[in-house]
C-alpha cells in the first residue's frame, strides 16, 4: 500500500529526483516552484550558476540513468555530450592529466563515463520525465510562504496566495538558501551546526560559436592554477555543448576573480599557464554576455547530530550540504541524497511502517553519502593559501588511507587508481577507501 501524498518544494535536479522516487510509494507527489518554468531549455533567474558548466559525475550519472532511463538516449540527442576516459583531461604544471583529482598521464580504460551539457538542456529534459508521471502534480509561479505544523509534524505547507497543500512528506528542495532553518527556528527547534569552508570563488563564463566544434579531440578541458608566479589563484575550462557551441569558463578565487568584460576576459586567459584556450578561440565569436557567479563558501549543514526534529520534514541537496562547484561533484552528491531516501522508504514499505522518525535514519545517511565530496572538496581549497575555515579533522585516517592509495597509484596500481577514482566520482562512498569498509561515524560536537 502506497503512502498518500508527498510535496516537493523547489524543481532543480534535486526536487525532480525527488519527484520520480516519491512517484512510486505516493499516491500523489505535489511539485511546487516560485517560478514560471519554460516549456524549452532555459536558464532560470532562481539558478544564476546555470550559465556556468554542469558536469555529471559517473556517480551521479548512474542514479539518474536509472531513474530516467532514455536520459542518456535523449540527451545524446539533443547534442549533450558523452565524456569517455580519454574525452575530459586537465593541463597542469605537471602536464597533461586525465583525472582531476590526482595526476594521471594516460587515461584509463573501461572507467566510467562523465556528461557534458548546459544545465538548462540536462533541467529541461528530466523536466518533462518527472511533469510526465501520471501522479506528480506540478505547481509553478507558487512561493511557499510557510509550515503547517501541528504537535511538532509537519502536514503542509501554505502559498502566498493563502492556498494549502497537505502531505506525509514534505520535500524542502530550495537549495542553499533552504527554506527548513527558518522553518525550524519558527517551530522552536535548534538549527544543525555547520562547517564551513571560506574559498571565496569566482567563475565568469561566455557561449562561442566556434568555426569548427571539433577543433579539438574530446568533449572538454580543464586549465588548472599555476603552482607558481603572480597568477597561482586563476584557471579556466572549456567544455563542447550542445548546438555545436563552446562555453569557456575562467576561474578565480580569494579575490582574484575574473573579470565580467570580455576583453578583459581575454586578457585574463591569456595569464593561465597554457594558451590553449586564447589559441581555440581565435576561430570562435562569443554569441553571450559574461555571466559571473559569485561562491564565498561551502556550508556543511550537520543535521545528523540533531537530537530532534519535526516529523514530516526533510531537507535535501544543497540545502543540507553544498561545496565549491569547481569539482563539479554538487549534482552528484544530490542524486546520492536521493538513493538515501529512495532506500529508506522502501525499506518502510516493506516492513509496514510509517514514516515515523524517517529523520533519525535519513541525516546520518546523508552524511555517509556527502562525506566523500566534503572531503575531496576541503583537501583542495585548502592545497590554496589563504583558505580559511572547518578542515574535517575527523577524517584524519580517511586522509593517510588516501595518501597511501595514492602513492600506489602513482606506482601503476590500476585497482587503487581506480578506487581513487569511484570515490571521487560518487560511484563509491568515502567509507570505500577503509580496508574494513567500516561506516564512519558523524563527528561528535
Amino acid at each position: 500500500m502506497n503512502f498518500s501524498q508527498a510535496v516537493v518544494v523547489g524543481s532543480g535536479i534535486a526536487g525532480l529526483a525527488c519527484a520520480r522516487v516519491l512517484s512510486d510509494h505516493f499516491e500523489r507527489v505535489i511539485v511546487i516552484d516560485r517560478d514560471g518554468i519554460p516549456s524549452h531549455p532555459m536558464i532560470r533567474d532562481a539558478i544564476p550558476q546555470a550559465h556556468h558548466q554542469h558536469h555529471l559525475l559517473p556517480g551521479g550519472l548512474e542514479i539518474l540513468n536509472r531513474l530516467f532511463p532514455n536520459l542518456n538516449t535523449d540527451l545524446d540527442h539533443l547534442g549533450g555530450k558523452t565524456a569517455g576516459p580519454s574525452d575530459w583531461f586537465a593541463y597542469t604544471p605537471n602536464g597533461k592529466t586525465y583525472r582531476v583529482s590526482r595526476f594521471q598521464p594516460e587515461p584509463i580504460d573501461g572507467s566510467a563515463p562523465l556528461r557534458m551539457q548546459s544545465r538548462a538542456l540536462l533541467e529541461h529534459v528530466i523536466r518533462g520525465y518527472v511533469e510526465a508521471l501520471p501522479n506528480v502534480e506540478t505547481r509553478y509561479n507558487t512561493h511557499v510562504q510557510e509550515i503547517v505544523c501541528r504537535s511538532n509534524r509537519v502536514v503542509g505547507v501554505v502559498s502566498r496566495s493563502g492556498d494549502q497543500v497537505g502531505g506525509e512528506l514534505i520535500i524542502d528542495a530550495t537549495g542553499r538558501v533552504s527554506r527548513t532553518i527558518g522553518w525550524l527556528n519558527q517551530l522552536g527547534f535548534d538549527s544543525p551546526p555547520a562547517s564551513k569552508v571560506e574559498c571565496d570563488f569566482a567563475y565568469t563564463s561566455v557561449l562561442f560559436k566556434p568555426i569548427d566544434p571539433d577543433a579539438f579531440e574530446g568533449a572538454g578541458f580543464l586549465i588548472s592554477s599555476a603552482r607558481t608566479g603572480d597568477y597561482v589563484k586563476r584557471g579556466g575550462s572549456l567544455v563542447k555543448i550542445e548546438d555545436g557551441k563552446w562555453l569557456v569558463t575562467l576561474a578565480g578565487r580569494l579575490g582574484d576573480y575574473p573579470p565580467t568584460k570580455l576583453k578583459d576576459m581575454y586578457r585574463y586567459m591569456e595569464t593561465l599557464h597554457t594558451s590553449r584556450i586564447s589559441d581555440l578561440l581565435k576561430n570562435a565569436q562569443p554569441i553571450s554576455d559574461p555571466h559571473q557567479y559569485l561562491f564565498p563558501r561551502s556550508v556543511n549543514r550537520h543535521y545528523e547530530k540533531l537530537t530532534a526534529f519535526p516529523e514530516g520534514l526533510l531537507p535535501i541537496g544543497d540545502a543540507i550540504c553544498h561545496i565549491n562547484p569547481g569539482y563539479a561533484q554538487g549534482m552528484s552528491s544530490v542524486c546520492r541524497q536521493v538513493s538515501v531516501l529512495e532506500e529508506l522508504i522502501v525499506r518502510r514499505r516493506l516492513d509496514g511502517c510509517s514514516l515515523d522518525g524517517l529523520w533519525r535514519d535519513f541525516f546520518p545517511g546523508v552524511f555517509e553519502q556527502t562525506r566523500a565530496p566534503w572531503l575531496f572538496a576541503a583537501l583542495m581549497d585548502f592545497s590554496k593559501k589563504g583558505t580559511r575555515g572547518d578542515f574535517p579533522e575527523y577524517e584524519e585516517e580517511t586522509v593517510v588511507r588516501l595518501k597511501e592509495l595514492s602513492a600506489l597509484a602513482d606506482a601503476g596500481d590500476k585497482s587503487a587508481a581506480r578506487l581513487i577514482d569511484q570515490v571521487f566520482d560518487m560511484q563509491l562512498p568515502l567509507s570505500a577507501l577503509s580496508p574494513k569498509q567500516e561506516r564512519h561515524q558523524p563527528p561528535t560536537t
